[in-house]
C-alpha cells in the first residue's frame, strides 16, 4: 500500500531499488531521493515502479544517465534533476518517458545537447534547461523536432554569447507560453519573426544584450502581456523604443536599463494603453515627465527604484487616470524644489496610495538626507500655515493700528507740527541770511534786531482751550471779563471766533497756540472726554516743555476728584507739579478769581497761594 516514499539527507549513493525484483512495487506513485550522494542512474533503475508519477533526484551528484535508466516509467509526469553534475544530454535519455509533463534540468553545467533529445515528450508542459556553459547555438528545431503542443513554460539558462535559432516554419504551442531566458548575450542572427515568438505571452529576460539583427528583440514578441527585462551595465547601446510596439502588454518590469542614452525616452511607453503595472528599477532616468506616461490610460500600479538622482517634474502623474498605487522602493531624489510638489500631491491624492515615500532620500551636496524633511525645510509652503500667518499678521497690524491711533495719534500730530515749525524757521533763517549777504554790518545788526522783535511779537495774550459744552460760559463771562472789563484789556484767541476759515483744524490749533503768550485750559468732565481738547492740551504741554517762557494756566470749571484725573496721566502730572485755579461757586470769591486770572495772563506770575 506504499504510495509515496521520501529518502532525503541520508547520504544515499546507490538507488538499486529494483535489483533482483521480479515484480512491480505497484502502488508507489511518488519517490523523493533529493539531497543525497547519487552519481549515476543505472539501467532499469526504476523499472519496478510502473505507476511512478513523480521522481525527484535534485541536489545529488548525478553525472551520468545510462541508457534505459528511466525504462518502464511510462506514467512518470514530473522529473526533477536540479543541481546535479549532468554535462551532456543524449538522444535517448528521456526516450522512455512519453507522459512526462514537467522536466527540470536547471543548475547543471550542460556542455552538449544531442539532436532530438526531447522528441518523445509530446505531453511536455514545463521545461527548465540549464546551465548551458559552452553551448553557443541553441537550435529549437534540433532539440524538439517539433515544439510540444502543450508546452506552457520554457526556461533556458544560457551561457556566454548564445545564439537562438528558430525556424520561421517551426510550429508553436497551442496555448500561451511563458519564456524565461538568461544569458550574457542572447542573439537571434538569422530569422527574427516566427510563430514560436508569437505564442509567447510572458517573457522574462536577464541578459546584457537581447537583440535580433542589432535591434531590441522584444519587438518580435507582438502578443506579449508581461515583459521583464533585467540587464547589467549597458555597454552596448540599443534603442528600447521597440517596447512601444507591444500593444497587448499589461505588465512591464525594466531593471538596470540606461535610458539616459536614449535619444527620445518619452517615446518608450507610447501606445501601451493596456499596461496596468509598470516597474522601473534603476533605469537611470534623469527625470520623469508627463509626456512619458501620456498613453498609459490603464496603468494602476507604478513602482520606482533609482540609485541615481531622479527628478519628477510637476504633474508627471496627471496623465495616469487609473493610477491607484505608487510605490517608491528606493529612490534617490534630487534635493531640488522642483520635486517639492510631490509632497502636496501625495497628501491630497485621496484615491492614490503612496507607499514608502517617507523612507526616501535625496542627494544634497554629496550627502543623502531624508527627502520629506529636506523638502519641507527648503521648499514647501503650507497653504494653511500661510493663511494662519497672514491672518495673525493682519490681526496684529489692525490691533497695533487701533492701539496706536488711540494712544499715539495726538502725540504724533504734535510732534509733526513741532517738526514742521522747526523746519519752517530754519528755512526762513537761511533765506534771510541770503538776503542780507550784501548788506553792511550796521544794516545786518538792525535787521537781526527787527527779526528778534518780530519773533517776540504775538497776536494774542492767551489761547483759550475749552469744550463746546462750556462755550456759553467762555463767551458769556470769560471773554467779556478779560477783553472788555478791567485793566489791562487782554486779547484772547477763541477757536469759534479766531480760527482761520478754510484751514485745517489741527493747523489752526497749532498756529493759535504758537501765536499766544499763554494757554488757558478750562477743565471740565466734557473737556476730558473731548479728543480736540486733548490735542490742544498736548500741544500746549509740548510748547511748555520746549519754551520755558510759555505758561499753561489750568482752570478747573468742574470739581474733578484725583481718582478721575488718574486716567489722564499727563494732566494728573501737571496738577501735581503746577498751580492751578478753581472756578469758585461763591459770587464774592469770583471778583478775586478774575483779578488773579487777569494778572497771571498779563504778567505770567502765579502766586503759590492762589492754587490748592
Amino acid at each position: 500500500n506504499l504510495v509515496a516514499l521520501d529518502i532525503v539527507h541520508v547520504k544515499l549513493n546507490k538507488s538499486d531499488f529494483c535489483a533482483g525484483q521480479h515484480r512491480a512495487v505497484s502502488n508507489l506513485t511518488s519517490l523523493n531521493l533529493g539531497k543525497n550522494l547519487l552519481s549515476t542512474i543505472a539501467v532499469y533503475q526504476f523499472s519496478c515502479m510502473p505507476k511512478l508519477e513523480i521522481l525527484d533526484l535534485s541536489f545529488n551528484l548525478i553525472a551520468t544517465l545510462e541508457e534505459k535508466a528511466f525504462h518502464g516509467l511510462s506514467h512518470l509526469r514530473i522529473l526533477r534533476l536540479t543541481n546535479n553534475k549532468l554535462s551532456r544530454l543524449h538522444t535517448n535519455d528521456f526516450r522512455w518517458l512519453p507522459a512526462l509533463e514537467v522536466l527540470d534540468i536547471d543548475e547543471n553545467s550542460i556542455g552538449s545537447i544531442e539532436e532530438g533529445v526531447f522528441r518523445k515528450q509530446k505531453e511536455l508542459q514545463e521545461l527548465r534547461l540549464g546551465k548551458l556553459d559552452i553551448i553557443y547555438v541553441i537550435n529549437f528545431n534540433m532539440i524538439f523536432y517539433a515544439v510540444p503542443p502543450k508546452l506552457r513554460y520554457l526556461s533556458i539558462d544560457a551561457g556566454h554569447g548564445t545564439n537562438l535559432q528558430i525556424s520561421p516554419v517551426m510550429s508553436a504551442p497551442n496555448g500561451s507560453l511563458v519564456l524565461h531566458l538568461n544569458g550574457d548575450l542572447l542573439e537571434c542572427r538569422k530569422t527574427c519573426e516566427n510563430q514560436f515568438f508569437k505564442a509567447v505571452k510572458v517573457l522574462k529576460v536577464n541578459s546584457q544584450r537581447f537583440s535580433c539583427q542589432n535591434r531590441f528583440m522584444v519587438r518580435y514578441f507582438p502578443n506579449l502581456e508581461s515583459f521583464e527585462y533585467h540587464t547589467h551595465i549597458d555597454k552596448v547601446s540599443l534603442r528600447y523604443t521597440g517596447i512601444s510596439t507591444l500593444r497587448h502588454l499589461k505588465r512591464l518590469k525594466l531593471t538596470n536599463l540606461n535610458f539616459a542614452k536614449q535619444t527620445d525616452p518619452a517615446m518608450i511607453f507610447h501606445n501601451l494603453s493596456k499596461l496596468q503595472i509598470l516597474v522601473l528599477s534603476n533605469c537611470r532616468f534623469t527625470f520623469l515627465t508627463k509626456s512619458m506616461f501620456q498613453n498609459l490610460t490603464s496603468l494602476r500600479v507604478l513602482r520606482l527604484y533609482s540609485a541615481s538622482p531622479l527628478l519628477l517634474l510637476d504633474g508627471v502623474f496627471d496623465a495616469l487616470p487609473s493610477l491607484t498605487i505608487v510605490v517608491f522602493d528606493k529612490v534617490d531624489f534630487r534635493c531640488d524644489c522642483k520635486n517639492s510638489w510631490l509632497l502636496t500631491w501625495a497628501e491630497r491624492s485621496i484615491h492614490i496610495q503612496v507607499i514608502y515615500l517617507q523612507r526616501q532620500e535625496c542627494v544634497w551636496h554629496y550627502r543623502k538626507l531624508n527627502f520629506l524633511s529636506t523638502m519641507e525645510r527648503l521648499c514647501q509652503t503650507d497653504v494653511e500655515y500661510l493663511c494662519y500667518l497672514g491672518t495673525a499678521l493682519t490681526i496684529s497690524f489692525l490691533m497695533a493700528t487701533a492701539v496706536g491711533y488711540n494712544f499715539g495719534r495726538w502725540p504724533f500730530l504734535v510732534l509733526f507740527f513741532r517738526g514742521r515749525g522747526w523746519l519752517e524757521r530754519r528755512i526762513g533763517q537761511r533765506r534771510r541770511r541770503k538776503r542780507r549777504g550784501g548788506l553792511l554790518y550796521e544794516d545786518v545788526e538792525e535787521e537781526e534786531e527787527e527779526e528778534e522783535e518780530e519773533e517776540e511779537e504775538v497776536q494774542f495774550d492767551a489761547f483759550v482751550s475749552f469744550s463746546s459744552r462750556d462755550e456759553a460760559w467762555v463767551l458769556g463771562e470769560l471773554a467779556p471779563r478779560l477783553e472788555e472789563q478791567g485793566e489791562p484789556r487782554l486779547r484772547l484767541c477763541l477757536h469759534n471766533r479766531d480760527f482761520e476759515v478754510g484751514k485745517g483744524i489741527v493747523d489752526n490749533i497749532a498756529e493759535s497756540i504758537y501765536k499766544s503768550r499763554r494757554t488757558v485750559c478750562v477743565l471740565s468732565r466734557c473737556y476730558l472726554r473731548s479728543d480736540w481738547c486733548s490735542l490742544e492740551l498736548r500741544m500746549a504741554t509740548h510748547r511748555l516743555l520746549a519754551e520755558h517762557k510759555h505758561r499753561l494756566i489750568l482752570i478747573f470749571f468742574d470739581r474733578i476728584s484725583p481718582f478721575e484725573l488718574s486716567a489722564f496721566h499727563r494732566l494728573a502730572k501737571l496738577v501735581r507739579m503746577r498751580t492751578y485755579l478753581d472756578w469758585p461757586q461763591d459770587e464774592a470769591e469770583r471778583v478775586q478769581f478774575w483779578e488773579r486770572l487777569r494778572r497771571n495772563i498779563a504778567e505770567g506770575e502765579v502766586d503759590a497761594a492762589d492754587g490748592r
